[in-house]
């Protein structure tokens, strides 16, 4: 069996371990961005909120709808990898905020995993821009990716240069924020090269980005991993207008 610990990120929200008192709703995502964990599944309040436990790089985000609704204020959150309990607390969450819980690996070996909760800023970028943040969940440092978005048969825009792992001790503070980029009315391939090469390591194509949405791009996984275990890249919307 394998046996895990769990460190928990917060950049706003607190833990409290008082009695549940609702307002109204707020905004939850989810992201399985390890690569040891068995597929994850969340309840709010002991109810079901995932229709289908999340394997690795898969997310709660669905093509019409990026968050879950669930009850503002405190309430018991617990998520699950199998029969393993990752998480079991009860969070205050303020109304008509977004959260995004993102689980990853600190070691390419048998190490903890992390879960962290980021407060998602959605506010509308100006008109003809698109708002981006890149999580690099791959937990080997010597993983280094510049970030393309192509369209065509020649490089168009590169986002960054010598991405690497966000790292063990990351606070949430310092992932969440977003970038922005220009708009240009077109789909684009996401490309993650390693560094100085032609070598892609993992790509999204024709991703249809859209003026004055916002996304999260997401890669993990393990540089010699196959099948579940290998890299992964994925887009999250959290706002398409």
């Amino acid at each position: 069996m394998k046996y895990f610990a769990f460190v928990i990120l917060i950049a706003v929200v607190v833990f409290v371990s008082c009695k549940k008192t609702n307002s109204t709703t707020t905004s939850v995502l989810f992201y399985n961005g390890t690569w040891s964990l068995d597929a994850i599944t969340a309840a709010w309040n002991g109810g079901s909120i995932i229709a289908s436990p999340l394997a690795q790089g898969q997310s709660s985000v669905k093509a019409d709808s990026a968050y879950i609704q669930v009850p503002a204020g405190t309430n018991l959150i617990t998520v699950k990898a199998g029969s393993t309990t990752l998480l079991d607390k009860n969070i205050y969450s303020m109304a008509a905020a977004g959260s995004s819980f993102i689980f990853f690996d600190t070691s390419t070996a048998t190490a903890p995993v992390r879960i962290m909760q980021l407060t998602d800023d959605l506010s509308l970028p100006d008109t003809g821009t698109f708002k981006y943040r890149i999580i690099n969940l791959v937990p080997d440092t010597g993983v280094k990716a510049d970030i393309w978005l192509v369209n065509g048969v020649t490089d168009s825009v590169r986002l960054d240069s010598a991405n690497t792992f966000i790292g063990s001790t990351a606070e949430a503070a310092a992932v969440q924020n977003f970038d922005t980029t220009t708009y240009r009315r077109a789909a684009y391939t996401v490309k993650f090269k390693k560094t100085g090469t032609e070598e892609i390591y993992a790509s999204v194509a024709a991703y249809p980005f859209a003026a004055q949405g916002i996304y999260s791009i997401m890669f993990s996984g393990l540089l010699n991993g196959t099948g579940s275990t290998g890299f992964k890249l994925s887009i999250l919307h959290h706002h398409i207008p």
